[in-house]
């Protein structure tokens, strides 16, 4: 007897069913004619055979009980309904009440009570990582590595090989002032397994190859226990302080140099002379201890029983090996490890990033939480990019970013505990421009030096000495001198000044502050031979003249440019 069809409701609401697909489970049998019994309960499959078919973009429709005319709450698409959605917020709540605190997404004007410890921490910690910073990036592995992690690469293992094999090796360490050369050779010699001998010596304190052989006996004999100098040399410990004066140490003769470098490769540790401002060694006369050194370095073999020796030079001048002799050029292996500043203002920010987000130990999820928050608000500050920008246009060394960095968290108080623009501005007043008194007071021969000192930087000198400036001046006097236009006589011209003006004008300058000695005093050079660098910036300079009112003056300095 053929199966009546249901009758169809016209009050169902019914969906369109999607396209026809054919589940098969593995403990399905072949279909069979279902009787009239089954039909009721065709729907209804065992739990074990219910296979979950998600389709997102289908909605099923919930067939609790028939929907009745202008009844629409019939239509419920499967989901949350209001109570279930209240319910599981709350549950979802509840489970949200154990997992931990969230960052706070405000900072507060003033810091609680119960986080001042925590601050006065975060200083200290942070103060002493802007003393010490890593001149290294973080690495990328879409980056190429910076120079500075090269040249620590490079180094450590040229150490490496001087300490564990016995090596003799030579390298010059060269970049500009700033750049992590420092860093970069006391973190190699960290890395080293076995604690070798250093020796250590400068350009600036040993002006001779006399006290640089007095140096390096001392610390050798600090290190080895061993007197490397005469018995005559030795002085008393016991000596009372009231009595007389202890007579000075005499210094060692310059014959005894070859035989106390020789010896250091028969020390009981490997050696490792670090020369600081290579360059001024270079100036030494017939440079005796390079020569020493580099051809002891040469002569150490590995396999002949002797242990490793490492010369490093570290120098900001480029041309610090066409200073060389060629008997010391000969010796030195020519290997040259090159640093450089930061390069982009990104590295710059990250690091001041690294610097400022020190954890501390005894802070607190909640302390460091606010910390991190704001830093990232301050450094995402659109006007503190801008200060930073301007900063780098200007100058790449880090360490005004260390000091822009420590004047801000110095200035952290409760009252006011995170940093902040107005903080960063008022730290970058003190060290931009110098505050002169009354610029616009100087005399005629004031001038003339100054402008001098711009044709300098111009020519590519930034530091300049006494002589230099008196020789332009008097250049520019004979080049005006020679001018055709004359008024009842006279040209119109510089004006002549003697030596004995321009040298008082320029002690005066001096003692303005306007100039800055960057090379230690010595007996051994004039006053007008030393070293300065000039403090006055340009803009200024140019009101100066301006002011002035004076023809010539206004020609020369706009000559620089």
């Amino acid at each position: 007897m053929p199966k009546r069809k249901a009758p169809e409701d016209h009050n169902t609401v019914t969906q369109p069913s999607p396209p026809k697909r054919t589940l098969h489970h593995k403990s399905s049998r072949p279909a069979v004619k279902p009787s009239q019994s089954d039909v009721a309960s065709e729907n209804v499959l065992a739990p074990e055979q219910c296979m979950h078919v998600e389709v997102p973009a289908t909605p099923r429709v919930r067939r609790g009980k028939r929907a009745r005319p202008g009844d629409d709450s019939a239509l419920q698409v499967s989901g949350d309904s209001p109570k279930d959605s209240a319910a599981k917020r709350k549950l979802r709540g509840e489970h949200q009440g154990n997992s931990p605190p969230r960052p706070p997404q405000s900072l507060p004007q003033v810091l609680p009570a119960h986080l001042t410890a925590s601050l006065r921490l975060q200083q200290r910690a942070t103060l002493a990582s802007l003393q010490t910073p890593n001149p290294f990036a973080e690495e990328d592995n879409d980056v190429p590595p910076s120079a500075n992690v090269t040249a620590s690469r490079q180094l450590q293992d040229l150490l490496f090989g001087s300490v564990t094999r016995g090596e003799g090796n030579s390298c010059l360490l060269l970049g500009p002032r700033g750049s992590g050369k420092t860093k970069i050779v006391e973190q190699a010699i960290e890395s080293l397994s076995l604690q070798p001998i250093i020796v250590r010596l400068s350009g600036h304190a040993q002006h001779n190859d006399r006290l640089a052989l007095r140096e390096i006996a001392r610390q050798l004999s600090l290190q080895t226990g061993r007197s490397f100098l005469n018995d005559n040399d030795i002085v008393d410990e016991d000596h009372s302080l009231f009595s007389e004066p202890i007579p000075p140490v005499p210094l060692p003769p310059p014959s005894h140099l070859p035989a106390l470098v020789s010896l250091l490769p028969t020390l009981s540790r490997p050696t490792i002379v670090i020369l600081d401002a290579f360059d001024l060694f270079a100036l030494h006369a017939r440079q005796s201890l390079l020569y020493c050194l580099l051809d002891t370095v040469q002569s150490c073999r590995v396999g002949q029983g002797s242990n490793g020796l490492a010369v490093v030079g570290v120098t900001s001048r480029l041309d610090a090996i066409n200073l060389l002799e060629k008997r010391v050029k000969s010796r030195f292996s020519g290997r040259v490890l090159r640093t450089a500043p930061p390069v982009k203002l990104c590295h710059w920010m990250s690091l001041s990033r690294r610097l400022l987000c020190i954890p501390i130990e005894k802070g607190g999820e909640e302390w460091m939480d606010m910390w991190n928050l704001a830093v990232d608000t301050f450094l995402a500050d659109r006007k503190v990019a801008e200060v930073f920008a301007d900063t780098f246009a200007l100058t790449r060394d880090v360490r005004m970013l260390q000091n822009l960095l420590v004047g801000v968290v110095a200035e952290l108080r409760p009252s006011s505990p995170f940093p902040t623009l107005s903080k960063l501005t008022s730290v970058l007043a003190a060290h931009r421009g110098a505050h002169f008194l009354d610029p616009y007071t100087l005399s005629y021969p004031s001038i003339c030096l100054l402008i001098a000192t711009m044709h300098a930087q111009i020519a590519g000198h930034d530091q300049v000495t006494f002589e230099m400036l008196y020789e332009m001046f008097r250049e520019q006097l004979r080049a005006s001198a020679a001018a055709p236009i004359q008024i009842e006589g006279g040209s119109i011209g510089m004006v002549r000044c003697t030596r004995e003006v321009l040298m008082t004008s320029f002690e005066r300058l001096l003692a303005a502050g306007m100039f800055l000695g960057v090379a230690p005093p010595s007996v051994n050079t004039a006053p007008e031979f030393v070293r300065y660098r000039c403090l006055v910036e340009r803009e200024l300079l140019k009101r100066v003249v301006d002011t002035a009112g004076q023809t010539s003056l206004k020609k020369w300095f706009y000559k620089a440019s």
